[in-house]
């Protein structure tokens, strides 16, 4: 279930919401609705976007 703060943005297909760990997909093509996806979706499609975003996290432990 996502987070009340959840607020995809940006242009990036893929977004993490930083408060609750949620993904989002944006829908394409026309890129003007969120959904949220599985973490091993976002694992399995978007890898270099989930590893980038792991790392961060673990950085800020």
């Amino acid at each position: 279930m996502s987070s009340q703060y959840c607020r995809p943005t940006g242009s990036d297909p893929v977004w993490r919401c930083p408060v609750c760990g949620q993904w989002w997909q944006l829908d394409l093509p026309d890129g003007d609705f969120w959904e949220p996806m599985s973490t091993l979706k976002a694992f399995l499609f978007y890898h270099v976007k989930w590893k980038a975003e792991r790392k961060h996290r673990k950085a800020g432990i």
